[in-house]
């Protein structure tokens, strides 16, 4: 059995926010209605049993190259309202725009226990371009904001993504933990077979982290990493569609297949 080296629940929401004004999309939303859609399904998680959960931008595409003091002010505020919300959860932020310092500084703000970052140590070709490890500016945000309490977890090599040099997976993991000091590692292949693969690469190094499944477990294949990794990040498996919008807000999960897949976790 996965050992699990954090006191973070085995689940983790992702909340996926409306598309935001500045990502200039024609279905964009006011931070209003982000709020009332992030804070709704905060609540359908929650009434699953899900007591920790992040937010995230998935929707502002294309990727800006600099995080704005736009994107910064928004997350706070939806951050805050979450938090307010549901002050007994575990509160994470992930930004889609690359870098260190900014998601430490929301989650500071926030009073969020941890942040998600792609691209931590080694170099990404994506769709923005090439993106850089950032861990030195993580860690030193961190300490300079007093922020110690916030945790990193730090995908290693991200699905969306093809990494830039052939470091074998095992240690460029390695090098996030004890380079990078991560506090955790996000492994996600871009199937589910892929996934196992990566877990069974990386388990036997015994590192000091949690090793953390950033997407695609469902109901169907959990056995198969129930062992393998110690936390879930989820979001499609929540997904039902055609659910009846409440208060004009539309409904993407159902709380039945939250509480299915929160009791298969354990």
């Amino acid at each position: 059995m996965a050992s699990r080296t954090s006191s973070l629940p085995r689940i983790i929401a992702a909340l996926h926010l409306l598309p935001s004004p500045e990502s200039m999309r024609p279905e964009a939303q006011p931070l209003s209605r982000i709020i009332e859609h992030a804070l709704l399904h905060a609540q359908i998680a929650y009434e699953g049993g899900v007591r920790a959960f992040y937010f995230q931008d998935v929707h502002d595409t294309p990727v800006a190259p600099q995080i704005s003091e736009h994107t910064l002010s928004r997350m706070i505020a939806i951050g805050r309202e979450l938090r307010r919300a549901f002050p007994d959860v575990a509160l994470g932020v992930c930004l889609m725009q690359h870098g260190g310092k900014a998601p430490i500084q929301i989650a500071q703000a926030i009073d969020a226990q941890f942040v998600r970052i792609k691209v931590y140590v080694g170099a990404m070709v994506k769709a923005e371009g090439i993106v850089q490890g950032c861990a030195y500016e993580a860690i030193h945000t961190r300490h300079h904001l007093n922020a110690e309490h916030v945790k990193i977890f730090a995908d290693v090599y991200d699905r969306l993504g093809a990494p830039l040099g052939d470091i074998p997976l095992p240690e460029l993991c390695r090098q996030a933990v004890e380079f990078g000091r991560a506090d955790g590692l996000v492994l996600t292949g871009r199937t589910p077979e892929q996934s196992m693969r990566m877990f069974d690469e990386v388990r036997p190094l015994k590192l000091p982290v949690p090793l953390i499944l950033g997407g695609g477990v469902s109901a169907q294949n959990i056995k198969y990493f129930i062992n393998r990794a110690d936390h879930f990040i989820v979001h499609a498996a929540f997904v039902q569609r055609g659910l009846p919008a409440r208060n004009g807000i539309p409904v993407e999960w159902d709380v039945s297949l939250v509480r299915e897949l929160v009791a298969l976790a354990g």
